[in-house]
């Protein structure tokens, strides 16, 4: 594969997945002095990847929960938020300015804080009750975040009753790390073929629904937008019908995100009216990918393995496109 260091990501994945221990001792010492409800905060990247677990708790439980973005949440307040609050957090840099200010709020008002954080020693961590360690970088960083917060996720529900399945579950999450690399492989060549007739394509459509809602508004902003400087609109495939398909021609970019929950049915109305008017559809399938999960624990890893195979269409627009995905021209480069 190009530019892909397999033993580095290997070595991130199964050390996310070690940390099933400590995930499972926060989380029943959390269940078990009880709380009112969790809150999933985040900015950006992190935000989106929270959607899933908020998709998760709302189908899987009657756990009050909510997902909110950091600098929203610390202006507007919230009337649910109390001191019996469960505020769970996630970064790579530890120093991102709105998630330590979120976590010094959620703290001194006397909530339990829960932090994924890929660099020790950072900000962040000072602020934290229980913390998930281990490092990642921004090509990786989804595994990591999504690879400590889902068994979170799942360990809460399973003390609550909500998730029988559980041990089996996590049995067999912990063997996914083989599985990725080979849906990387899968999507190898035709992550190529999409960025080599993108190479100019000045503007794309990404579309989700359900579990991997979150994935489609994070490729599109985090990695389209910030990281190779492409206009792109994320659409949810719900709402693509009450706006969005007006601006569809023939050569209009769509990337749609296919999923294995309750709403794939909103990508298929998606494809069935696209596929007659443009053709320049682009289609990541978690149901191509061999996973070593009974098909009932599928969809809760589908945002996941969405981003393990859309990384290999981001390394290859960078490649085509000459265009660094680390080079930022205003993001953390000044103030503002």
């Amino acid at each position: 594969m190009f530019n892909f260091d397999v033993p580095r990501y290997e070595g991130v994945v199964n050390n996310a997945l070690a940390l099933r221990p400590v995930i499972e001792k926060a989380a029943d010492e959390i269940s078990q002095k009880g709380y009112d409800n969790i809150f999933f905060i985040g900015c950006g990247g992190t935000y989106a990847h929270y959607l899933p677990l908020k998709y998760m708790m709302d189908t899987q439980s009657e756990i009050e929960s909510h997902a909110l973005i950091a600098a929203e949440f610390m202006l507007m307040g919230h009337k649910r938020f109390n001191k019996n609050s469960v505020c769970v957090f996630s970064t790579r840099s530890g120093d991102t300015k709105e998630i330590v200010e979120a976590m010094k709020f959620c703290k001194e008002a006397g909530a339990r804080t829960v932090l994924y954080l890929s660099n020790p020693g950072t900000p962040a961590q000072q602020y934290a009750d229980y913390l998930f360690q281990s490092f990642a970088e921004d090509d990786c960083l989804a595994e990591a975040i999504y690879l400590t917060n889902i068994p979170f996720a799942a360990r809460l529900l399973k003390n609550k009753g909500c998730f029988p399945g559980y041990d089996k579950f996590m049995d067999q999450l912990g063997q996914v790390t083989p599985y990725f690399v080979k849906a990387k492989e899968l999507y190898e060549d035709r992550c190529k073929a999409v960025a080599e007739r993108h190479k100019d394509t000045d503007y794309h459509m990404v579309i989700g629904s359900g579990n991997v809602w979150g994935e489609a508004y994070d490729y599109a902003m985090c990695i389209l937008e910030e990281m190779l400087w492409i206009k792109t609109k994320a659409i949810h495939a719900a709402e693509f019908f009450h706006g969005t398909l007006e601006l569809v021609e023939k050569d209009t970019s769509l990337l749609l995100f296919y999923g294995e929950d309750e709403t794939r049915p909103l990508m298929d109305r998606v494809m069935k009216f696209s596929k007659n008017v443009t053709d320049a559809i682009a289609v990541f399938d978690t149901k191509d990918i061999d996973l070593p999960l009974d098909a009932e624990f599928r969809k809760f890893i589908s945002p996941v393995v969405i981003y393990v195979i859309t990384e290999r269409l981001s390394c290859h627009l960078e490649r085509v496109r000459n265009h660094p995905l680390t080079t930022r021209r205003y993001y953390r480069q000044m103030e503002y």
